[in-house]
């Protein structure tokens, strides 16, 4: 776990990733309506990574003037309820049925790029 995933100040963007009935991978970040696909779970999450990394950076860089328009950007209501539908539907059925295990919700820091220092 780096310094970033552990330090608390920092804001989380709220995710979740979903396993399609083709085996594919569905992520998307609530806060922003930033979405990716993907073959595996680790591959849609690190393309989502990416377009929220570069999304924020451009957010608090060249379009910083309109950066209050720009984060937080909320996704439809739906994927909140298909987050939280699919996050109970994990607790309570997750031991019963595999199928619950095709869902994680996870959280990635809002801060631009310029503004992570990296500890040696």
């Amino acid at each position: 776990m780096s310094e970033l995933d552990r330090d608390r100040s920092i804001p989380r963007l709220r995710c979740y990733a979903e396993m399609e009935s083709d085996g594919s991978w569905f992520a998307i970040c609530l806060d922003l309506n930033i979405y990716a696909r993907g073959v595996g779970l680790c591959e849609v999450r690190e393309s989502l990574n990416n377009l929220v990394v570069d999304y924020i950076d451009e957010a608090y860089g060249k379009d910083r003037a309109y950066v209050s328009d720009l984060v937080p950007r909320r996704a439809p209501n739906y994927f909140f309820v298909r987050c939280y539908y699919l996050r109970v539907r994990s607790l309570v059925f997750g031991a019963l049925f595999s199928a619950a295990k095709a869902f994680l919700a996870f959280a990635l820091p809002a801060i631009p790029r310029s503004s992570r220092t990296v500890n040696a």
